[in-house]
């Protein structure tokens, strides 16, 4: 499991440090993996807030956005390791 956002990867350090988070954080910052999966706001351009769980066959298995994406732990149980399938 993974993050992608569209902010650089010092402001993601500093992201992860202080929420915990247990996975790595990828920047994206031209949003084209962003843009493929939740899309990004047409103002600004940063990435909607979201929990994509993709799986192995590059099919979306669990989509969580807006403010319930902001605990992972829904994308986390729908993962293998996390108990999904």
């Amino acid at each position: 499991m993974f993050g992608i956002s569209t902010d650089d990867l010092e402001t993601l350090k500093k992201f992860k440090e202080k929420v915990g988070a247990p996975y790595a954080l990828l920047s994206d910052p031209g949003g084209q993996v962003a843009s493929q999966y939740v899309g990004l706001m047409p103002v600004v351009k940063l990435a909607n807030r979201a929990n994509v769980v993709v799986g192995a066959d590059g099919v979306v298995k669990e989509l969580v956005t807006g403010s319930d994406a902001i605990d992972p732990s829904t994308a986390i149980a729908a993962c293998p390791a996390g108990g999904g399938s």
